[in-house]
């Protein structure tokens, strides 16, 4: 009788499941991760839209998730390296039989939507913190501060957004309305314009007063045809689509601040759209020598003993001084009593000072009045100091250098956070695993 051999079995042996487990660097940090309640957080049956397959359960939607940013692969390569490495596939509880792969590329991207309208962000710390709780050290130090993770817009220029808009309005919109209602083009000056903007591109030194009357000028340019384009708006019978519809809102908008400020002569507006594409995106002034505005998600982060905790997040910018107290209260729910607080030389407001006071919680501030402080409370003061300055501060550096933060390539406010949240736990989780593997390997001496 003819026999069948194959190199690789296709159900996954328990010589396999125990090599990946105690082997492999992603098999560590499989067992730092709770699925059981993880998969709780999650609706009991995911639809993702598009009719494919469900290849993943919702363990397995979770380890794709954590995957995307231990590996920091693009949507394609992910699936690509899903389908051909077993290591991927048990970390996503699945097992591909020989044969057969994934080919939906889009799959990330749909869970990633999926998860921002159904995941619970608070539980999905709470269920790490639990989990974490037994295995951490010193959890009743806190340290705090704030950090902007960014997302991938180009750096937005007044002149750029204006011009753009002029684009959409004249050389798509008009022209195509105008050919629906069959009536000649509105008269304007956008060709004389668009060579205007080609050698004023150009140019190497631009300077203020060459920037402000090439802002005028586009700013009149817009203004006219967001008014012939409402026009032709009108007259048509066949209504906008929901995009154009969205698009023209958020132009008309921009337009509008782009006049106050021009008329008031002021550089700042309340919720000032700095992108097209994406108009949650605001400017978070961070005073950075190298980098004084940010385009981003602002985080609040709490630290317990290196695992970092988003306590706030906002697309809008907020001052971390106020987020002292609300960190305090959740370090309780989820640790228990925090003694000793670490945070950086702005916190320290009069407010923050008697809450730390009455809570009776050793600060790194700076002592206000002429008494001096005895020798253990500088050390403690030193030790908090150091341990914010490189611990946490260097925890932001590795989630954006090695866990895809650095950029986040996500475009709705949704997945965007979905995105955050994933490259920071993804951090906390190889970190547990190495202390583990690090613990595992220390040898026990024999009693004499």
């Amino acid at each position: 009788m003819e026999q069948n051999y194959t190199l690789f079995s296709t159900e996954p042996s328990s010589h396999e499941w125990y090599f990946f487990k105690k082997e492999t660097d992603l098999g560590r940090i499989h067992s730092e991760i709770d699925w059981d309640n993880l998969a709780k957080l999650l609706p009991n049956k995911p639809n993702l839209k598009g009719g494919a397959p469900s290849w993943l359960d919702r363990k397995g939607m979770f380890g794709l998730m954590f995957l995307k940013h231990y590996s920091c692969l693009s949507d394609e390569k992910l699936i690509e390296r899903l389908n051909t490495d077993f290591a991927f596939q048990f970390f996503c509880n699945i097992r591909l039989q020989i044969g057969k792969k994934i080919s939906d590329i889009t799959l990330p991207s749909r869970i990633r939507s999926y998860m921002g309208e159904h995941l619970n962000f608070d539980d999905f710390q709470s269920v790490f913190a639990k989990h974490w709780k037994s295995s951490m050290k010193d959890t009743h130090v806190d340290l705090m501060d704030a950090t902007c993770y960014e997302v991938n817009i180009e750096f937005p220029t007044d002149i750029k957004l204006l011009w753009e808009s002029c684009q959409w309005v004249w050389d798509e919109m008009i022209p195509a309305y105008s050919k629906i209602l069959k009536i000649a083009q509105p008269r304007s000056k956008f060709k004389e314009q668009q060579k205007i903007q080609v050698k004023f591109q150009k140019l190497r030194k631009i300077g203020i007063k060459r920037t402000k009357k090439r802002k005028k000028s586009l700013i009149y340019l817009l203004g006219k045809g967001l008014n012939e384009l409402q026009k032709l708006f009108n007259q048509s019978k066949q209504k906008p689509t929901k995009p154009i519809r969205k698009r023209f809102k958020i132009i008309k908008k921009m337009h509008q601040q782009q006049l106050y400020m021009q008329q008031n002569k002021t550089n700042s507006v309340q919720d000032r759209i700095v992108s097209l594409s994406q108009e949650h995106i605001r400017p978070i002034v961070r005073g950075k020598e190298n980098k004084p505005v940010e385009f981003g998600i602002k985080a609040h982060v709490m630290q317990i003993d290196g695992v970092n905790f988003i306590e706030y997040h906002s697309f809008n910018a907020f001052n971390e001084t106020t987020r002292l107290e609300k960190t305090v209260q959740k370090h309780e729910e989820l640790f228990g009593e925090c003694t000793h607080l670490g945070a950086d030389g702005i916190y320290p407001t009069n407010k923050n000072r008697k809450f730390c006071s009455s809570k009776k919680i050793q600060t790194n501030f700076v002592k206000k009045g002429p008494a001096k402080e005895d020798k253990a409370t500088k050390k403690i003061k030193a030790l908090l100091n150091k341990e914010r300055s490189t611990r946490l501060e260097g925890s932001f550096g590795t989630e954006k250098e090695h866990y895809g933060l650095r950029k986040i390539k996500a475009k709705t406010p949704n997945t965007q956070i979905v995105w955050m949240f994933f490259g920071v736990f993804t951090a906390n989780a190889v970190l547990m695993s190495k202390r583990k593997t690090q613990k595992d390997k220390i040898p026990i001496k024999k009693a004499a």
